[in-house]
């Protein structure tokens, strides 16, 4: 029990990732703000597209948001690749 209390005591440095320009951490916060255009752009295709498209879709969106595209390009990359035959081959995206 002692070791379990060492480790639940000890403090952990969570690692701070650069986001953007001009932004000097990653948190949580500030991912889930940045890809929230995506996540609600997501929730919206829902009703009209499978859930597999739009979670890959939207997961695609937040890789590039996260390595510091903003949302329309983006979005628009995505959208570019969904129309590339061997995603669409491989069953990776699906029409």
């Amino acid at each position: 029990m002692s070791r379990l209390n060492n480790l639940l005591g000890r403090s952990r440095r969570v690692p701070c990732f650069p986001l953007a320009p001009g932004v000097n951490s990653l948190t949580a916060c500030t991912f889930l703000l940045q890809v929230q255009p995506a996540v609600r752009h997501g929730l919206n295709e829902l009703t009209a597209t499978n859930s597999r498209h739009v979670l890959i879709e939207i997961a695609l969106m937040s890789y590039l948001m996260g390595m510091g595209f903003d949302y329309r390009t983006a979005h628009a990359i995505v959208e570019a690749w969904e129309s590339d035959e061997q995603l669409l081959l491989e069953g990776i995206l699906s029409e």
